[in-house]
């Protein structure tokens, strides 16, 4: 499946709460609530012009999806493939800035004087680059999970871009 080759946005369904994550980690606008019915799922693709990620067999066949994309697989990491795949971001394509994995808010850099009192004290003597989600407030620091992070996603961008020079 090929999608249009504007900056694709998602919703997903309630079995991808984890790939909605690293979606939004990836930097795609991506809606998920555990609460989403299918007909809210439906609803929200259409009126928002998102593509429906799921991996409901019968919800991906709805006669009135425009752009729906059926998750095959159970590992995490085999569902961003399939969906960078299919939205045809390679590494040099897709350089987004992240998204707040929490809301999928837009997240902004900050200065440390800005928000000390809010975090642990060892953070505000070994940390630097700080960003806070600008919808729920949520701070964020680079750290060893963020080193874990960018590798993940730079393993990930290596290998759709192998498979696409096939």
């Amino acid at each position: 499946m090929s999608l249009d080759k504007a900056i694709p946005r998602f919703v997903a369904d309630v079995m991808l709460g984890s790939l909605s994550r690293w979606l939004r980690l990836f930097g795609f606008d991506t809606l998920y609530s555990n609460d989403f019915d299918d007909r809210e799922l439906i609803k929200i693709s259409i009126q928002d012009d998102r593509i429906l990620l799921t991996r409901d067999h019968s919800l991906a066949r709805s006669k009135l999806l425009k752009k729906v994309l059926l998750i095959h697989s159970d590992d995490i990491r085999e569902q961003i493939k399939e969906v960078l795949s299919a939205v045809q971001c390679s590494s040099n394509l897709c350089s987004f800035k992240p998204r707040c994995p929490v809301c999928n808010g837009e997240i902004q850099r900050v200065e440390k004087d800005s928000i000390k009192a809010l975090i642990p004290d060892y953070v505000v003597f070994v940390g630097h680059d700080f960003m806070v989600c600008i919808s729920c407030g949520k701070i964020y620091w680079h750290g060893t999970h963020k080193k874990k992070i960018d590798e993940l996603k730079r393993k990930i961008l290596q290998e759709i871009d192998r498979t696409h020079k096939k």
